[in-house]
């Protein structure tokens, strides 16, 4: 049993971040250690008048608690902070934890559809760059991968951009990238960057808008390649567990703003 430390927010209503992340890893045989950066009534996508509770100020008090109790940790995963205060908290947790062996790996959540979510400036995104520099593998959708890259024009998100933000990724010596988001013949899917190779794969498109379907994706592919399988096949898992959840959804009539229904999966994710 490996055990991982998750630090994104909580969404107490919706499958998204921790709500996603917690029961995704577990059911594949990991130890889950939670550090909400934020609390929420409900996830935001298409819901108004959700309350926020930032939690920056717990954060250190908490990982202190736990060095001084002898937790370690085999993989810490970073996904949404929400404020600068939190992203210099997790880069202090990440120098410790890079310095003791752990994995790190980087959902640089800060962007999405050409610009940066409403609530963030340019001086956030330079802290969410900078957690990047600790990471063994980041997991941008394409418009973070954009900007990580240091491309400020328009770009569709199709395979030869992503190929070409991926050589400059591969340049920068970045150990392994998966863009999320890349469009190819009407379907969509993954870039990724792995022992310097760059790979694509591809499922069809789903006209509709489906919160937290990346950080289902993420929470999979995260306990697959903690579980020791190649970034490949952990692609693969991620991307087969994601076109289940969206089918049982979807043929449940789900209300998508809050998510996917992936718990009807999680008996048989070891399948996967």
């Amino acid at each position: 049993m490996k055990r991982i430390l998750v630090i994104e927010d909580f969404s107490c209503i919706g499958n998204c971040s921790l709500t996603s992340a917690i029961p995704i890893l577990s059911a594949q045989g990991h130890n889950v250690c939670a550090m909400p950066s934020a609390l929420l009534s409900t996830q935001t996508g298409g819901i108004s008048g959700y309350t926020y509770l930032d939690l920056a100020s717990n954060m250190m008090p908490m990982y202190k608690h736990w060095k001084k109790v002898g937790i370690t940790f085999d993989c810490v995963y970073v996904g949404f902070l929400g404020t600068e205060e939190c992203c210099d908290n997790v880069e202090k947790i990440l120098k410790e934890e890079k310095k003791a062996g752990a994995a790190i790996i980087v959902d640089p959540a800060m962007a999405d559809n050409g610009k940066l979510y409403s609530i963030f400036n340019d001086s956030y995104a330079k802290k969410i760059m900078s957690l990047c520099k600790y990471a063994d593998l980041i997991t941008p959708n394409f418009t973070e991968a954009k900007m990580l890259a240091g491309l400020s024009l328009e770009l569709e998100p199709n395979e030869s951009n992503a190929s070409m933000m991926l050589n400059m990724f591969r340049n920068k010596s970045t150990q392994s990238v998966v863009i999320t988001g890349v469009e190819k013949d009407g379907g969509i899917g993954i870039g990724y960057l792995s022992k310097k190779k760059i790979s694509f794969m591809y499922d069809k498109k789903v006209n509709a808008f489906i919160h937290g379907a990346g950080d289902v994706f993420a929470s999979m592919l995260v306990g697959k390649l903690i579980n020791r399988y190649s970034l490949e096949n952990s692609a693969k898992a991620a991307m087969a567990f994601i076109k289940d959840s969206i089918d049982v959804s979807v043929k449940a009539k789900a209300d998508l703003r809050f998510g996917l229904n992936f718990e009807k999966l999680l008996p048989d994710i070891k399948s996967y």
